[in-house]
């Protein structure tokens, strides 16, 4: 049974007529002027009551028409994942599930699951990362705007964490930052006058700065400096400028913490923040030691490939004549292959690097004979990394 709302005032006569009752104490006038008897009103009070038993609704049922489907066993809309939803698995089974602990965004999984917060900072922001990866990977352009709209309002709960001392010495307010700086690449904001994409990254060292010796003894602080070591050298090498001063001081005040920089990721972006300050050098006119220096950058390079896993070279052993164009994949996995890459183009731009200071070298230098060995070998080792890349 449900209610169906208040009854009509009308008198039964004129509700059967649809005609408007004037409703008179005596009988209305529609029943007079037609010759019959007015029946009365009803209590306005009263509730009309439908009939919603089985046995009615079961009649019902029977009279409509079957829907025709075009698929023979439909799938609700309501049972398929939503954008959300869609773009949250791409970015965890991408970013956050991977095997190694050191994997970008691993540690993720140390604010899961989410705790009540007064300022959802990190909430959004995480949700802002989702649809934009999602967007940036599908080209879904109503995701952006989502991801835009969450930013915005991520914008607004910076302001009012970093106001509370409490709240901006937290590891997820710290984290929120670095995560908004991964958003403002992936959302293409270089070229928004309205946004500065750099800002964020200063204030992700200004808070890590402002945190002190003590935040090194959470082991949740390097791995997010770690990664901040990263946005920071990408960033570097994209605007062609040196690493900022505060955030090579906070490196070494984690040296000097003890922090352990041993792992393969930590001692990659240590090589790589050196050679981001090598190409400074570079851009300054300061070569003196510029050859000297990439030598030991490839150096520690090669070293570093030492401890990736192996893989099989085709151009060192080829497959058999009747082996298929395809064939299995030459290295463990997709990560192996990606951190192998990732040396091998850094060790080619250290070889170009040698190359020029060699030629500006071999017109003052007496030793034809010794140069032209030395750059004969970068010829070939850049030659070798290009075939196997």
């Amino acid at each position: 049974m449900v209610y169906r709302g208040r009854p009509s005032k009308s008198c039964r006569d004129c509700r059967r007529r649809d005609i408007k009752c004037d409703k008179k104490t005596e009988g209305c006038s529609q029943c007079s002027r037609a010759g019959l008897v007015c029946p009365g009103y009803r209590n306005p009070k009263e509730l009309i009551i439908f009939n919603e038993s089985d046995a009615t609704i079961e009649r019902v049922s029977g009279r409509r028409p079957v829907p025709i489907s075009s698929s023979p066993n439909p799938l609700s809309t309501r049972l398929l994942p939503t954008v959300m939803q869609r773009a949250k698995g791409l970015y965890v089974s991408q970013y956050v599930r991977e095997l190694p602990a050191t994997s970008i965004f691993s540690f993720m999984q140390i604010f899961y699951p989410p705790i009540v917060h007064p300022i959802p900072l990190l909430e959004t922001v995480t949700r802002a990362i989702f649809m934009a990866n999602f967007s940036f990977s599908h080209g879904c352009h109503v995701a952006l705007y989502q991801a835009r709209a969450m930013y915005g309002s991520a914008l607004k709960m910076t302001r009012k964490a970093i106001q509370l001392p409490e709240e901006a010495m937290l590891d997820r307010t710290v984290f929120a930052v670095i995560l908004m700086c991964v958003f403002e690449r992936l959302a293409n904001f270089g070229n928004d006058a309205l946004v500065n994409p750099h800002s964020h990254l200063s204030g992700a060292c200004e808070l890590m700065s402002l945190r002190g010796n003590t935040q090194f003894a959470n082991r949740h602080s390097p791995i997010m400096l770690l990664h901040l070591t990263e946005i920071v050298v990408l960033d570097c090498l994209a605007r062609e400028v040196d690493a900022p001063l505060q955030f090579l001081a906070l490196r070494r005040m984690a040296a000097e913490n003890g922090v352990d920089t041993s792992a393969l990721k930590w001692r990659f972006w240590d090589i790589m923040l050196r050679y981001v300050q090598l190409e400074s050098s570079l851009r300054l006119g300061l070569c003196s030691e510029a050859m000297l220096r990439a030598n030991q950058l490839d150096a520690e390079l090669e070293d570093l490939a030492c401890g990736l896993p192996s893989f099989v070279s085709r151009r060192k052993s080829p497959a058999p004549l009747n082996h298929s164009s395809i064939g299995p994949v030459i290295y463990p996995d997709s990560l192996s292959l990606m951190r192998w890459n990732n040396i091998r183009v850094v060790r080619l731009i250290l070889a170009k690097i040698i190359r020029e200071q060699f030629a500006q070298i071999i017109s003052s230098s007496s030793d034809h004979a010794s140069t032209a060995h030395w750059l004969c070998e970068s010829n070939r080792r850049a030659v070798d990394l290009a075939a196997d890349i």
